[in-house]
C-alpha cells in the first residue's frame, strides 16, 4: 500500500513539474501576434475559393496567380441596375432610355443565367518543365453542382477521349477542335432575345430560318438536328511538295498547305444537299463506298498549290478540304493505315503530362511558327522598309523568340474548366504583352480623347485656357440637382 501511494505520489510531481515548466516556457517567450502579410497571415472574412483553385496550380514557376470573383461578379447586377437607372433618368432621351433599360435588363438576366455568376475564382500557373518548355494551367472555377449556367454546358457537360486527334496526318502543323452545343446556343439566343423585348431584333431572329433556307435550300431545324457536337480546324504543309509563293519582289517556295472543316454529324442532310447541287456538273469526281461518300470540283487551271475543294461523309464525321488528298490522308490515318501526328516524336514531347481527355484542345507546332516567321521576314523585307535585323527584332518583341510548338487541352469538371498546356511560352509571355499593349492603347486614346472634347465645346476650352492662375480648377465631381447638371469646385 504503502508502495502504491509512493508511485502515486512520484507520477502526481512529474506532471505538475511538466505542467510548471511548459507554463514558464510559454511565459517566457509569448507567441507573436498574427499580422496582416505575414506566412501566419489574417484569415479571410469573406468566403473564397483561394485552396480549391490553387491546390490546382503548380508552385515554383514563373507564375502563379488567384483571382477571386465571387464578390465582384455578385453585385455586378446591382451595378448595372444602378447604371441603368443613372441613365433613364438623363433628360432628352425619349424612347431610347426604354430601349436603354430593356438592353440592361436584359444583361441582367443573362448575367443571371448564363453561369458566369457562378465564377467563384480563377488560377494560372506556369513553370519551366525545362529551358524555355514551360506547362500552364488556367483554372475556371464554380462550387460542387453549381454549374446550371448554359457556359457550363455549351463547350461540353464532361470530358471524353479526343477522338479528333486520331484525324490529324503526319504533316499537321495547326488543329483546334471543340465541343459545341448549337442546338443549345440557339435556343438561348432565342430565349433572351424573346426576354429583350425589341420588336426589330425579335423580328430578325423569327425570319433567320428563312433566310436561312433561301441561301443553302436547307431546313434550319433539321441542320441543327444533324449535328454533332464536336467541330475543328487542321491546317497541313507537306515538306516533300514545294510551291512558289509570289511576293513583289520574287517568288518564295514554302511547303504545301492544305486545309480541312471537320465536324460531327448523325446524318446527310447536309452533304446531301450539296450532293443535290453538284449533280450533272461534268467537273464533279464522285466517290461512293462502304465507308466514304465523296464529291471533289476539278479545277481546270493551273495553280501553284493543290485545289481540288472536297466535301466527304465517312461514319460520324463531315470533313470540307481543300484537296481530296487531304481528305484519304484524314482518313487512312483514323483507320490506322497511315502514321499520323501523334505519332511524331514533337507530339510525345509536348503532350507529356497532358490528360488524353477533355472537351477541346489546340495544336501549333514547330514548323507552323517557322513557316509563318520565313514568309513574315521575307514580305517585310521585301517591302524595303525594314531590315532583317529589324524583323528580327520586332519578331522577337511579338512572340518572344519562340520556335517550339504549343499543345493545349480544356476540360469541363465538376469544378469548372482547367486547361493545361506545354509550350515555348508560358502564361507570363502572354499576359505581359497584352498589357503593355493596353497600356499603349490607353497612351495613344487619352490624348486622342481630350483632343475630340475640346473639338466639341470649342467655348469651353476657350474658357479654360483663358482663366487667370489663380482661379481654383474645377473637380470632376458634379451634383444633379433637378435633372440639371451644376459642376462644383473643389477648395484651392
Amino acid at each position: 500500500m504503502n508502495l502504491q501511494k509512493s508511485i502515486s505520489a512520484k507520477v502526481l510531481v512529474s506532471i505538475a513539474a511538466v505542467s510548471f515548466f511548459c507554463g514558464c516556457h510559454k511565459q517566457e517567450k509569448p507567441p507573436t501576434p498574427s499580422t496582416a502579410g505575414s506566412s501566419s497571415g489574417i484569415v479571410s472574412a469573406e468566403k473564397n475559393s483561394f485552396d480549391e483553385v490553387t491546390a490546382k496550380l503548380d508552385k515554383g514557376g514563373n507564375l502563379y496567380l488567384y483571382l477571386s470573383t465571387e464578390q465582384v461578379l455578385t453585385e455586378l447586377p446591382a451595378k448595372l441596375s444602378a447604371i441603368s437607372n443613372v441613365i433613364s433618368s438623363v433628360p432628352g432621351l425619349g424612347d431610347q432610355s426604354q430601349v436603354t433599360s430593356k438592353i440592361f435588363n436584359f444583361a441582367d438576366s443573362w448575367i443571371k443565367e448564363s453561369g458566369i455568376e457562378q465564377i467563384s475564382g480563377v488560377g494560372m500557373s506556369s513553370i519551366a518543365r525545362e529551358s524555355n518548355f514551360y506547362y500552364s494551367k488556367l483554372i475556371i472555377h464554380h462550387y460542387p453542382g453549381q454549374d446550371a449556367g448554359v457556359i457550363w454546358s455549351l463547350l461540353g457537360k464532361k470530358a471524353h477521349p479526343l477522338q479528333e486527334l486520331d484525324l490529324l496526318p503526319e504533316t499537321t502543323v495547326f488543329a483546334m477542335f471543340s465541343d459545341l452545343d448549337v442546338p443549345l446556343a440557339w435556343d438561348d439566343i432565342q430565349k433572351h432575345v424573346k426576354q429583350l423585348d425589341i420588336p426589330a431584333a425579335t423580328d430578325s431572329l423569327n425570319q433567320w430560318p428563312a433566310q436561312f433556307h433561301q441561301m443553302t435550300g436547307l431546313d434550319f431545324d433539321k441542320v441543327l438536328k444533324s449535328l454533332g457536337g464536336n467541330y475543328g480546324v487542321l491546317f497541313t504543309l507537306d515538306e516533300q511538295k514545294k510551291i512558289s509563293l509570289p511576293l513583289p519582289s520574287g517568288a518564295m517556295d514554302i511547303p504545301s498547305p492544305g486545309l480541312a472543316i471537320v465536324a460531327k454529324v448523325n446524318s446527310d442532310v447536309i452533304f446531301n444537299r450539296v450532293d443535290e447541287l453538284c449533280k450533272g456538273n461534268p467537273l464533279v469526281v464522285r466517290v461512293d463506298t462502304s465507308d466514304l461518300k465523296m464529291r471533289t470540283m476539278t479545277i481546270p487551271l493551273p495553280l501553284p498549290l493543290e485545289l481540288r475543294p472536297s466535301i466527304a461523309r465517312s461514319g460520324e464525321y463531315l470533313i470540307l478540304a481543300t484537296s481530296d488528298t487531304l481528305v484519304q490522308d484524314i482518313l487512312a490515318v483514323k483507320a490506322g493505315k497511315k502514321k499520323g501526328f501523334k505519332s511524331t516524336e514533337e507530339f510525345a514531347r509536348l503532350s507529356q503530362g497532358i490528360p488524353n481527355e477533355g472537351n477541346n484542345f489546340m495544336l501549333v507546332s514547330s514548323q507552323f511558327i517557322k513557316s509563318m516567321s520565313q514568309i513574315q521576314a521575307q514580305a517585310l523585307t521585301n517591302k524595303g522598309s525594314m531590315t532583317s535585323a529589324q524583323v528580327e527584332s520586332m519578331q522577337h518583341a511579338f512572340n518572344g523568340g519562340a520556335t517550339g510548338g504549343n499543345y493545349s487541352v480544356g476540360a469541363n469538371g465538376p469544378e469548372g474548366w482547367e486547361g493545361c498546356a506545354n509550350g515555348s511560352q508560358s502564361l507570363q509571355s502572354a499576359i505581359l504583352p497584352l498589357a503593355a499593349g493596353v497600356g499603349v492603347a490607353a497612351a495613344f486614346a487619352i490624348p486622342n480623347l481630350i483632343k475630340a472634347h475640346q473639338a466639341a465645346h470649342p467655348a469651353a476650352s476657350a474658357q479654360n485656357s483663358s482663366s487667370t492662375p489663380n482661379t481654383p480648377p474645377a473637380s470632376l465631381s458634379e451634383t444633379v440637382q433637378n435633372n440639371q447638371i451644376t459642376p462644383t469646385r473643389s477648395n484651392p
